[in-house]
């Protein structure tokens, strides 16, 4: 694997061999992650303190591009190490928070615009087209979150972050991933989690008197017991208040199952869904 760091000029430095790397995709939604360790030599400081990306390619294939969070350097018997972790690309929009603003008909361009374009996003894939909507933005909110609850209120789909960089937003057909009996793997886990999944949201709009009540009937049915109570502006729209209470249990939901297949071999996939 080849792996590169940009620093913040654009120059890349081709690093030496890896003696460990590790690529979470999806495990810590919206962010991807990144952790890797190669041996250091006092040449490599200039750059490790200059660096704001990094790119790994297989095989001529981009498998992670993120930003690099910090660096560490440990001297122990074993030589000397360097161990750089970082995220994904949606961390620039998970770092950066919007001022309080409230629009009555906003676009996905317009949103892209002032939300997503500025921040060192260029490279966007649209494969839906939510209609014009009311959008209220509070004071603090993160940028992601302004283009999440944007999306998702007017499409029902949520954006993601290609293993190379790109925005998508909508749904897009991968490559997939077919397992059987004959499936070698080093290791399997199941595991099913009840804590945290909520049962039902109450959803409250105090300025008008509405309210709106949406439930998680599976859970429900199974004993599940985890109520929540949200507060909305009073420009939401009913329609607009469901989708925030099936936001809510879509959430809570998101890591109720989790599938771990370790392989033994290198591969670079995104599992989205399983059957």
């Amino acid at each position: 694997m080849d792996t590169y760091l940009i620093d913040y000029e654009g120059s890349s430095y081709r690093l030496p061999v890896l003696l460990e790397w590790k690529f979470s995709y999806g495990c810590a939604l919206p962010c991807d992650a990144f952790e890797i360790t190669f041996i250091f030599n006092k040449s490599m400081l200039d750059m490790l303190s200059n660096a704001v990306r990094l790119r790994a390619e297989q095989k001529g294939e981009t498998v992670f591009l993120g930003v690099v969070d910090d660096f560490e350097i440990s001297v122990t018997e074993n030589g000397c190490i360097v161990t750089v972790n970082g995220r994904g690309l949606a961390a620039l929009l998970l770092d950066n928070e919007a001022e309080a603003a409230q629009y009555y008909s906003a676009s996905l361009d317009m949103i892209l615009e002032k939300y997503v374009y500025p921040y060192g996003i260029r490279d966007v894939r649209k494969n839906v087209s939510p209609p014009q909507q009311a959008l209220v933005v509070d004071s603090g909110a993160s940028l992601w979150k302004v283009l999440e609850n944007f999306v998702w209120f007017g499409c029902g789909v949520k954006p993601r972050f290609t293993k190379d960089g790109v925005l998508l937003i909508g749904e897009e057909k991968g490559q997939s991933f077919i397992s059987s009996e004959n499936s070698a793997f080093t290791k399997q886990v199941l595991k099913r989690s009840r804590y945290g999944v909520i049962s039902e949201v109450l959803v409250k709009n105090k300025a008008l008197g509405m309210t709106e009540t949406v439930e998680n009937t599976r859970f429900t049915e199974q004993g599940g017991c985890c109520r929540r109570i949200v507060n909305v502006p009073r420009k939401t729209r009913y329609d607009a208040m469901r989708s925030t209470g099936e936001y809510q249990i879509a959430q809570s939901k998101a890591k109720e199952l989790t599938v771990t297949l370790t392989v033994p071999s290198v591969r670079f996939f995104r599992v989205t869904r399983l059957s």
